[in-house]
């Protein structure tokens, strides 16, 4: 099991902007998520929602963390997928799928809102694609804690 966290940025005011994503490079391995969480350390808007969707192209993030044999539970090897959590504010947007996975997420407008949600059967994200948390509405998400925790070879 692997967990991998960072810190993004405000995003624009755009419907559908990404606010991070965790992208599977990998050719032939898949990868489940099963947790992620968001947190504000800014206030945000009232009303700030965003939702899962699946991302066929990466787009061009501002930043990126690259986890390796550390983010393993066990520390016992990096993650053979090289998956990498992508970080707003993006320059390029992913290109997104059409639908949408499970419900909308929303946030109270104060410092510190957030989510833990633990994905009941996970989420698969087949090799070249990736899962991204996606805003709901064209207002500016706050710079975020986030975090994706993943299995790889269940």
């Amino acid at each position: 099991m692997y967990t991998v966290r960072g810190r993004t940025v405000a995003t624009a005011a755009t419907l559908d902007h990404a606010i991070c994503g965790l992208w599977n490079p990998h050719t032939t391995q898949r990868i489940k998520v099963i947790n992620f969480t968001v947190f504000k350390t800014g206030a945000g808007t009232a009303g700030d929602a965003f939702r899962l969707k699946r991302s066929t192209a990466r787009g061009t993030q501002g930043s990126a963390v690259t986890p390796d044999i550390d983010n393993h539970s066990e520390r016992a090897v990096g993650p053979v997928s090289g998956a990498l959590l992508d970080l707003a504010a993006y320059s390029v947007q992913p290109t997104l799928d059409a639908s949408e996975l499970g419900p909308e997420f929303v946030a109270a407008a104060f410092v510190a809102a957030g989510i833990v949600y633990a994905i009941p059967g996970g989420v698969v994200i087949p090799p070249g694609t990736g899962l991204v948390l996606a805003q709901t509405a064209a207002t500016i998400w706050p710079i975020s804690g986030v975090s994706f925790t993943w299995l790889e070879d269940w």
